[in-house]
């Protein structure tokens, strides 16, 4: 699914841009076609901030955020006349010669995040109480914070990702490219599956051949060390 942050419902860079929360909630709707569907959408995006706000004054230390992104496929039924960004488009499946990037449905995703869960599950509770009779879940997945920061697969994840303290409009943010819809953002979800059995039974030299790093420090292996199919290599785009 790729899909554009609401520049209308009143979020900031700083929800897209801060460091990841200890908990998270992502929540993919797909839009019916009753007839009040699209006005309890553009309701929740009307009170959206109010929303965050009301929750981080309840709970001032728990970095409550949350984000709200529209799919290309229902932007213009949602927002008609309004335009659209300019990079905003349904993202298509990629095959390759073993595995296959899925192009999968979804209109509407909520990115909720906290210290506590309890907070998302709350908010989370709000947002499909207004929402009822407008949307169908499609996909629900709960985040966490693993030991220090670490993948399920026992490695930091995201080491080489931009720090948060650097210009969040080089990098995750819409700027002077698209004025009509600078502040909003683009996503991208996606998810993996790990078969655990068959990674935890690879030796750990073997693990950091596929990840690039050492699994106990994250040292980025030399380029004499590390093969030509690991992630951290193809993963590099700079």
């Amino acid at each position: 699914m790729n899909s554009h942050q609401n520049p209308f419902a009143g979020n900031t860079p700083q929800d897209v841009t801060e460091r990841q929360g200890e908990n998270a909630i992502f929540i993919v709707y797909g839009l019916n076609q009753s007839p009040d569907a699209v006005d309890k959408v553009k309701d929740v995006c009307a009170n959206f901030s109010a929303l965050i706000r009301s929750m981080r004054n309840r709970f001032p230390d728990a970095q409550f955020s949350s984000t709200i992104s529209f799919s290309a496929n229902v932007w213009d039924h949602i927002f008609p006349g309004r335009g659209k960004p300019k990079e905003l488009e349904t993202f298509k499946e990629i095959r390759g010669s073993k595995y296959t990037a899925v192009s999968t449905p979804g209109d509407i995703l909520f990115h909720i995040r906290a210290r506590q869960m309890g907070l998302c599950y709350e908010f989370a509770s709000i947002i499909d109480e207004k929402l009822k009779g407008a949307v169908e879940a499609i996909d629900e997945t709960h985040g966490f914070r693993y030991m220090d920061g670490k993948a399920i697969i026992g490695f930091v994840d995201g080491t080489e990702s931009p720090a948060v303290d650097e210009n969040p409009y080089h990098f995750a943010v819409v700027g002077e490219e698209d004025p009509d819809f600078a502040g909003g953002s683009y996503v991208f979800v996606q998810k993996y599956i790990h078969d655990m059995n068959a990674w935890n039974a690879l030796p750990v030299e073997e693990q950091e051949k596929v990840i690039g790093r050492r699994k106990f420090n994250d040292v980025e292996l030399s380029d004499e060390e590390k093969p030509a199919n690991a992630h951290n290599a193809v993963t590099n785009i700079g």
